[in-house]
C-alpha cells in the first residue's frame, strides 16, 4: 500500500537492489553468474546546438556487455536524433544515465579535442570502487580476513583515500583497536615483575606436587598462587584473551590484504603514490623489505625493556634470533605484494611508536601502568652472547644425550 502512488516505471528490482547497498555488504546478492559488481562509464560526445552534449551512463557492468548496453550506447551516435529522454529510457533498471551540458568551447578546434581528451583521460583509470564490490568478488565475508577487507572498502569508499593511504589508515584503524588489549597487557606484565621470584618458588613447588600425586595440596597451591596475582593487581585472564584477539586480527590483516592484492581489484594498481603506482605487484626498488626489516628491529628492541630477562634470560636470545632472521627475510619479502608491505610497515612502525609512548611516565600514569625499576628492565644481550649461548646448549644437549646412551638399558 505504501507503493502505491509510485509510478509504474519503477522496478522492484531496483528497490532491492537500493535496499540491499544500505546494507552492511559481506555477501553478493546478484543473481548473475560471473558478476563483476565495478562501475564502468560508458561515454560519447556529440555537437548539438553549440553546445558539446556528454551523456555519461553509469552502469553496473558485468563479464561480458549487455545487448542493452550496446543498444543505449549506439542511440547517442553522432548525428542521431534520438532524444536524452528516450536514450534515458532505455536505460535498464542498474544503468542510471545523465546528462552533462557544457559550454560551448571558444574554437572548433577545442571542440573537437575535447571529446578525444575526456575519453582518453577516463579510459586510462579504473572506476572507483563502489560499496558491495569487494562481496561480488567474494573478498569480504564475516572471517577476520573479510571483514578488515571489508573495513578496507568502507574507508576508501567513504574517505575518496588513493589505495595506498586506504591501507595505511585501515592498518592504523585495527592497530588502534588492539590498543585497550596493549595496555591491559603492559599492566599485568609490569605488576608481575617484581613478584617474579616468588612465582618461580610458586612453579617449582607445583611441579613437585604434581609429582607427588597430592591434590589436595596442589589445589591448596594454586589457590595460594591466585591469591597472589589477585593482591598485585594482574588479571590472569585478560593475559589469557589478549592473543585470542590478537593472533586473528594479526593473520586477517596479512591474508586479507594479501589476497586484494592477488585478485584482480584493479583500482589497486593506481595507489595514488608516483614512486609506488601499483600496489599489486612487488616492490621493484626493495625499500618496502628493508623499511619492515628496520621496524621489527626497532620494534624488539624497544620491547625488551617490558621483558623479564634476568630469570629469563633465554627471552633475549630469542629475540637476538628473530633480528637475524628479519635480516634474512628481506629477500622473502621482497616477493609479496607492495600493498601487503604497505600494511605489514604501517603496523610494525604503530607499534614501535606506541612501545615508545608508553615507556614515556606522564603516560604511564595517566593509563595506571606501573612504572618498571631499572634494575629490572630488560636489556638484549649482544648477538655475540646470542651465538656462545646457542653453543653452550647444544654441547650440553649432546653430553646428555651421551650420557643417556652409556647408561645400562633395564630389562
Amino acid at each position: 500500500m505504501a507503493f502505491a502512488g509510485l509510478s509504474s516505471s519503477i522496478r522492484l528490482n531496483s528497490l532491492r537492489l537500493a535496499g540491499n547497498r544500505l546494507a552492511p555488504q559481506t555477501a553478493c546478492y546478484s543473481r548473475l553468474p560471473n558478476v563483476r559488481a565495478f562501475s564502468s562509464v560508458l561515454r560519447h560526445s556529440t555537437r548539438r546546438k553549440g553546445a558539446i552534449q556528454v551523456v555519461v551512463l553509469g552502469v553496473r557492468s558485468y563479464t561480458k556487455p549487455t545487448s542493452q548496453s550496446q543498444a543505449v550506447a549506439s542511440s547517442t551516435s553522432v548525428g542521431d536524433t534520438t532524444t536524452p529522454e528516450s536514450a534515458s529510457s532505455a536505460v535498464g533498471a542498474d544503468q542510471v544515465a545523465a546528462l552533462v551540458e557544457v559550454p560551448p568551447p571558444d574554437s572548433s578546434s577545442a571542440a573537437d579535442i575535447l571529446p578525444d581528451f575526456v575519453d582518453t583521460a577516463i579510459s586510462h583509470l579504473p572506476p572507483a570502487l563502489q560499496y558491495g564490490d569487494l562481496a561480488a568478488l567474494g573478498l569480504a565475508s564475516w572471517t577476520p580476513a573479510g571483514l578488515i577487507r571489508w573495513s578496507l572498502e568502507i574507508i576508501n569508499v567513504a574517505t575518496g583515500l588513493p589505495w595506498f593511504w586506504t591501507i595505511v589508515a585501515g592498518s592504523i584503524f585495527w592497530k588502534a583497536i588492539l590498543v585497550p588489549l596493549s595496555v591491559q597487557g603492559l599492566r599485568n606484565s609490569a605488576r608481575l615483575l617484581p613478584l617474579q621470584p616468588k612465582i618461580k618458588e610458586f612453579q617449582d613447588e607445583m611441579a613437585k606436587l604434581r609429582v607427588s600425586g597430592d591434590k589436595l595440596a596442589l589445589q591448596r597451591h594454586a589457590l595460594k598462587m591466585r591469591k597472589t596475582y589477585n593482591d598485585a593487581g594482574v588479571n590472569m585472564g585478560m593475559s589469557a584473551l589478549i592473543p585470542i584477539v590478537q593472533i586473528p586480527i594479526t593473520l586477517g590483516m596479512f591474508f586479507g590484504v594479501k589476497a586484494m592484492c592477488a585478485l584482480p581489484v584493479v583500482q589497486m594498481t593506481y595507489s595514488g603514490l608516483s614512486i609506488l603506482p601499483d600496489l599489486t605487484v612487488p616492490d621493484p626498488y626493495m625499500v618496502l623489505p628493508i623499511l619492515l626489516c628496520a621496524a621489527v628491529n626497532a620494534q624488539i628492541s624497544i620491547g625488551a625493556a617490558e621483558l623479564n630477562l634476568t630469570e629469563r634470560p633465554e627471552m633475549g636470545h630469542i629475540m637476538n634470533g628473530l633480528r637475524l632472521l628479519s635480516g634474512v627475510g628481506i629477500f622473502v619479502m621482497n616477493s609479496f605484494p607492495s600493498g601487503l608491505l604497505v600494511a605489514l610497515v604501517t603496523t610494525s612502525f604503530a607499534t614501535t611508536l606506541q612501545s615508545l609512548a608508553f615507556q614515556y611516565p606522564p603516560i604511564r600514569k595517566a593509563l595506571d601502568i606501573p612504572s618498571v625499576p631499572a634494575h629490572l628492565r630488560g636489556k638484549l644481550p649482544s648477538i655475540k652472547s646470542s651465538f656462545m649461548y646457542v653453543i653452550e646448549r647444544w654441547q650440553a644437549k649432546v653430553a646428555e644425550a651421551k650420557a643417556q646412551a652409556k647408561q645400562p638399558r633395564r630389562r
